[in-house]
């Protein structure tokens, strides 16, 4: 926060002082660093739609465990990467934030899809393992940059399964809109600040593999929006029976 209130002074100081606008560089500067913030503070509630979505709808109908276990491992080494690189928490720091949001989609989606508890433990183990290791030092920087380059690929093979799920049943389940528009946006944001702030090619390939891969899912949503209401609509009924049933039995 120190730099964005140092940066604004300066520009105050400017005006103030000159009558007149500072550098377009300067104001791209603090621009980016508004944005940076923005984002940061907007990443708090990202994933909140997509949890009461899940939550609502009682169901993970429609959505890839793989796309949330390997999404999860992305925004970790996201955050990990900025953290080894000494860069301004307002560039990394709400791919922390995600990361937590995500780890409880992810635990929503175990339980309703009850997935085996050897693979929660697994994929959870990965997690604490990569976290451990930057902050004991056993990762250096060096590991960290390969990670960071290598998830370009990792960002695509984590979102393929949900896009080819979602063509196959011509629905989007209970992936939610909101939520997929606020990525897309987020994408173009970060694409803007990284380019001001100096994140690197590895970090900016990720961006704006993101940016490509949630507009698709954004189309997908869009397009199947009249079949995932249908689907959804009578994936709670049957729940809805289901749990009628199960009252009905213990009242016997």
């Amino acid at each position: 926060m120190a730099d964005l209130l140092n940066t604004t002074s300066v520009v105050l100081k400017h005006i103030v002082e000159t009558k007149s606008l500072p550098d377009v560089d300067l104001i791209k500067v603090l621009i980016s660093q508004l944005l940076g913030y923005a984002i940061l503070a907007g990443a708090c509630i990202t994933k909140l739609p997509q949890i009461l979505v899940i939550r609502s709808a009682g169901t993970a109908e429609g959505l890839s465990l793989e796309m949330f276990e390997i999404e999860t491992y992305t925004l970790l080494v996201s955050a990990l990467y900025g953290f080894t690189q000494q860069l301004p928490f307002n560039t990394y720091g709400e791919s922390l934030i995600l990361a937590v949001q995500n780890a409880v989609i992810l635990a929503m989606v175990y339980s309703y899809s009850r997935t085996p508890a050897m693979r929660r433990l697994a994929v959870t183990g990965a997690y604490v393992a990569l976290v451990a290791g930057v902050m004991s030092g056993h990762i250096n920087k060096q590991t960290m940059n390969s990670f960071a380059e290598a998830n370009t690929v990792v960002v695509v093979l984590s979102r393929l399964p949900q896009i080819f799920k979602n063509f196959a049943a011509g629905s989007t389940g209970a992936l939610s809109s909101i939520t997929t528009f606020i990525n897309v946006v987020g994408c173009v944001v970060r694409i803007f600040t990284t380019q001001q702030a100096g994140g690197g090619a590895a970090m900016m390939r990720g961006y704006v593999v993101s940016l490509a891969i949630n507009a698709t899912l954004l189309v997908q949503i869009i397009l199947y929006r009249k079949n995932t209401a249908k689907v959804l609509a009578a994936q709670k009924s049957r729940a809805d029976k289901d749990k009628g049933a199960k009252e009905a039995k213990k009242e016997q």
